[in-house]
């Protein structure tokens, strides 16, 4: 409400306060003192409610961020906004920005992104719409809402962070298409996880904090062998500490395979991969025929229990002959049976654990350690989360993982594989 609309108002309520006081100050009968007291009370109570109907109006409208700049952080990538507009904890960005942060463009039937259009109520009652100084302005806050989607908002950073978004999670579960990426190389190129269409693809995921670094070089020695077959291995370091963490694991190796460094572990929020190493087999036309899956290049073991890594290169060389003649290559249907998109709480779990990395990032490693903790409490079975967390702190580590592990009670490490039987007996 404008200052000046305030000031008239507490004018005239002052006015007629004092004509009936000036009045009531000549009369000295107890009865006229008790009204002039009861006058004065009123008084103060209409300027008390005036003034906090005033500041909640104002309060309710959105301001100019005094950053001036807002951080929106996605699974797949962060954007900055100059001059926001922020309502409490909601979130308006020019509507000419919303496509770069969100993927989303505004549209007349709606927000639209891969075919799917949300329609939108523009009247001003609904929220998602706002104009201030000609610029048009989209609530990308309330849009969150509408679709189910978490978000997790610091306001002392300047930061909103969204996690997944189930109805377009849903669409790419329906299709089995491997979800798409774009991370530099060691080199700084952009590749992108649909570079690879028209070949048999391994994505493989790893850490510098996990032992299967060090099978690095037998990944290697595979793909030197399979290379020519219209095969290619893209490994992907989920490591925040960049570059700096991976580099002597991937020299060790000599890889020749593509070699990226993920610190926002990016690809395992996008595979809901709780722990490395994982695996995805992807076809020539980019669709999953196996799911992630514990991916080492041999028979390993890990605390009580094998792993078939032999069998596992196994059946991995026989899908590369035969393709979709494969006994090891899922069907469509069986692909969404595996995959289940992420539930509510997972997916604040990702919200959080992205903000933690952008925060160490940025330096503030109490910070990100908080919101780390609570990732880590609403997914308590992601090994991912809490072994990137730990390696900032490599004396306790060892320590915290083996408490973990002797916490499971006999639940597995790592998920054992399906169709476990097929794996245990060598393709013909």
């Amino acid at each position: 409400m404008p200052s000046m609309l305030v000031s008239r108002r507490v004018q005239s309520i002052c006015l007629l306060s004092c004509a009936s006081h000036c009045w009531t100050s000549q009369q000295w009968h107890p009865d006229r003192l008790l009204n002039m007291r009861r006058s004065k009370l009123s008084f103060r109570l209409a300027i008390a409610a005036l003034l906090s109907t005033t500041l909640a109006a104002r309060a309710a409208e959105p301001t100019t961020n005094e950053a001036p700049i807002a951080t929106i952080l996605t699974v797949d990538h962060s954007t900055k906004i100059a001059q926001p507009l922020i309502a409490g904890d909601e979130l308006y960005i020019p509507n000419d920005e919303v496509a770069a942060a969100l993927g989303f463009e505004i549209k007349p039937e709606g927000a639209c992104r891969a075919g799917l259009c949300i329609p939108l109520d523009r009247s001003p009652a609904a929220g998602f719409f706002r104009k201030v100084d000609n610029r048009d302005y989209f609530n990308v806050s309330k849009l969150a809402t509408r679709l189910k989607q978490p978000v997790v908002v610091d306001r002392e950073h300047g930061v909103w962070s969204f996690g997944p978004m189930p109805e377009t999670s849903s669409t790419a579960l329906d299709s089995v298409l491997a979800p798409d990426f774009a991370l530099a190389d060691r080199e700084g190129k952009l590749v992108r996880l649909s570079d690879f269409r028209g070949k048999k693809v391994l994505l493989l995921t790893w850490a510098s904090w996990c032992g299967c670094s060090q099978d690095l070089p037998g990944w290697q020695k595979l793909y030197e062998e399979l290379a020519g077959k219209n095969f290619h291995i893209v490994a992907v370091a989920q490591d925040t500490g960049g570059e700096a963490a991976a580099r002597k694991f991937y020299d060790k190796a000599k890889a020749t395979f593509t070699s990226l460094v993920d610190p926002h572990h990016t690809v395992s929020g996008l595979y809901h991969m709780v722990n490395v190493p994982s695996g995805v087999w992807i076809d020539e036309q980019g669709r999953m025929v196996r799911p992630p899956e514990v991916a080492y290049s041999h028979t390993m073991q890990v605390l009580t229990v094998k792993l078939p890594g032999d069998e596992y290169v196994a059946a991995l060389r026989d899908w590369i002959e035969k393709g979709a003649d494969s006994k090891y290559a899922l069907s469509p249907e069986e692909m969404r049976k595996r995959l289940t998109p992420p539930d509510e709480q997972l997916g604040l779990a990702e919200a959080n654990f992205q903000l933690g990395v952008y925060l160490h990032e940025q330096g503030d490693d109490d910070a990100a350690k908080r919101y780390w903790g609570e990732s880590q409490r609403l997914a308590p079975d992601n090994w991912n989360y809490h072994r990137q967390a730990w390696s900032f702190t490599p004396k306790e580590a060892n320590r915290l993982w083996f408490q973990k592990v002797r916490n499971l009670n006999g639940r597995p490490y790592y998920a054992p594989l399906e169709f476990e039987h097929d794996f245990a007996t060598s393709p013909k």
